[in-house]
């Protein structure tokens, strides 16, 4: 059932290609990059946001990503920058004590972290520290799990298998932030302003099917549980969520959408 037990692989080969990347312009379009800017982007993992950033600012901008996975920012190190692009500097660094000096940022993303952060009020505050007066700051944070419809049919799965408890650790970790009017008083509690909420829908498509999908439960809370299960209860697992899949299978596909609020605001 699972392609890989390494996360880090899942999460690069599998989650961001699919995931991920088909919401870097709805973030960065927000946020209107000019040529020669400087952006940071906290939570970067294998740098998605990163290099569309650098291409968007050009050669004579300044990209640096910084993530608390120092494996992670190896994997956004190799690979390859578009020509034109401006350079990446990669820092490790949690997002509650970013490394970066006061004000050295025009622009400050981050995408699908916010939610992870143990203190999303001090990294919040971070953000702000090192933005610019007049910075830019923009946010991706998923909606509630119901509106990404095929991880909602997989937490319906983990409760029947494992329990109410996992199917709570599941929905807790991605969609754990889901109420924009707390988006909002986090944010403006840091000392941003004009701080908006978008909702935005993007389609998503597992073309290997459930499997696949299934697949990068070793990237969420409930890995450890998931590992520990026999070969019988792990095959009831991929079962389960096969027929809560099914409406949303097509042609061997899982085809549906994912829900996210952009948040920008400015310093």
């Amino acid at each position: 059932m699972m392609v890989s037990t390494d996360p880090i692989k899942v999460y690069d080969d599998v989650l961001v290609p699919r995931l991920l990347e088909p919401w870097v312009a709805a973030l960065l379009d927000r946020l209107a990059l000019a040529r020669n800017e400087a952006l940071i982007d906290v939570a970067t993992g294998p740098g998605t946001v990163t290099r569309a950033a650098a291409e968007r600012v050009g050669p004579g901008g300044a990209v640096t990503g910084c993530d608390v996975s120092a494996e992670m920012l190896a994997v956004a190190a190799d690979k390859p920058l578009p020509a034109g692009s401006a350079a990446i500097e990669y820092e490790v660094c949690s997002a509650e004590t970013l490394t970066a000096a006061d004000r050295s940022f025009d622009v400050l993303t981050c995408q699908q972290g916010l939610q992870f952060f143990p203190d999303r009020a001090g990294a919040l505050a971070e953000m702000h520290r090192v933005l610019r007066p007049g910075g830019r700051l923009g946010l991706a944070v998923w909606c509630d799990v119901d509106q990404s419809p095929p991880f909602a049919a997989v937490a319906t799965a983990v409760d029947r298998v494992l329990g109410a408890g996992a199917g709570v650790a599941y929905r807790g970790g991605p969609w754990g932030l889901a109420d924009p009017e707390l988006l909002v008083a986090l944010v403006r509690g840091a000392g941003f302003r004009s701080v908006r909420v978008e909702r935005e829908v993007v389609p998503v498509v597992f073309e290997r099917g459930a499997s696949q999908l299934l697949s990068t439960l070793v990237c969420t809370p409930v890995a450890a549980q998931i590992a520990e299960l026999d070969s019988r209860n792990r095959r009831r697992l991929y079962d389960q969520c096969r027929r809560a899949l099914r409406p949303f299978t097509v042609d061997g596909a899982v085809v549906s959408e994912t829900a996210s609020h952009i948040v920008t605001a400015r310093k």
